[in-house]
C-alpha cells in the first residue's frame, strides 16, 4: 500500500472513530447487560420496550443471549451500543397466538439452570414461573396491557430476525409465519399474513442509537416484568 492511499485510509479510520465514540446520550445508572441469561434486566427491558416501540406490536420477546454487553453509568457512545449488540439483526413481529406465546417463553426458561441464551427479556408483557416445575410447564401467569392472556386470540410481537429464523430453538415465530395461508420465500426471506412487521433495512443497534439520540436521557429499571417462583 502506497504512503497516499495509507494516509487516506488512516484518515478515513479516524472519522469512523470520532463518529463512533461521538457522545449520544447518557444513562442515569449501570445497564446490566451482564445477567441477562438469568432474569430481568434494566438493560433487557430498555432493548425490548424499543423493539416493540419501533414495530407497533402487543409485546416483545427478545433473547438475553442476544445482549452481549452493559453499559457503565454515564456518557453513552456509538460504539457502547455496538458492543450491547454486535450482530447484525433486524426487528421483525408476527402474529401469536396466547397459547404461542406461552410455548415461546416456556421455551425461554426451559434451561435456566445452564445460563443459556435463550432466557428471554420481555417487553408490553408479564410472567411469572417456577425453576423447579419440569421443563414446559414453567410459566403459571402471563400478562398482555394488564390482561391475563387468551390462548386462542392473536397478538402481535416483536422480536430479532434471528429469533424469527428459529435461532436459540425458539421455533413458534417461524412456524407462525409458516402457516400463513399466503406463506411463501421470497428471496429467502419468508412472507405472510402472520407476518406483522419486518425491517430488513435497519439494523437493531442502529434504531437503539436513534432512540438515544432521540431521548438523550436513559433511565430504565426492571419493574417485575419477570417474576420467579422458587
Amino acid at each position: 500500500m502506497d504512503k497516499e492511499v495509507t494516509t487516506i485510509v488512516t484518515k478515513y479510520s479516524e472519522k469512523i472513530d470520532a463518529v463512533l465514540n461521538e457522545t449520544i446520550g447518557e444513562t442515569e445508572s449501570d445497564l446490566d447487560g451482564e445477567h441477562v441469561r438469568e432474569g430481568e434486566t434494566n438493560l433487557g427491558n430498555l432493548l425490548a420496550d424499543i423493539i416493540r416501540a419501533a414495530s407497533g406490536a402487543d409485546a416483545a420477546i427478545i433473547n438475553g443471549g442476544g445482549i452481549r454487553a452493559g453499559m457503565k453509568k454515564g456518557a453513552i457512545s456509538a460504539n457502547n451500543v455496538y458492543n450491547v449488540l454486535p450482530f447484525n439483526n433486524y426487528i421483525v413481529a408476527i402474529r401469536l397466538t396466547g397459547k404461542e406465546i406461552k410455548d415461546t417463553l416456556e421455551h425461554g426458561v426451559s434451561a435456566i439452570e445452564k445460563n443459556e441464551g435463550r432466557f428471554p427479556q420481555v417487553s408490553g408483557l408479564t410472567f411469572a414461573y417456577k425453576a423447579s416445575a419440569p421443563v414446559g410447564e414453567r410459566v403459571s401467569v402471563i400478562l398482555i396491557a394488564g390482561s391475563a392472556i387468551v390462548p386462542g386470540r392473536e397478538y402481535t410481537v416483536a422480536t430479532n430476525d434471528f429469533l424469527a429464523a428459529g435461532g436459540d430453538g425458539y421455533t413458534a415465530f417461524g412456524d407462525a409465519v409458516k402457516s400463513s395461508k399466503d406463506f411463501s420465500v421470497v428471496g429467502g426471506v419468508m412472507k405472510g399474513e402472520k407476518l406483522f412487521y419486518n425491517d430488513s433495512s435497519r439494523w437493531l443497534r442502529d434504531v437503539v442509537i436513534e432512540y438515544i439520540k432521540e431521548k438523550k436521557i436513559l433511565a430504565p429499571v426492571p419493574e417485575g416484568r419477570i417474576v420467579r417462583i422458587p
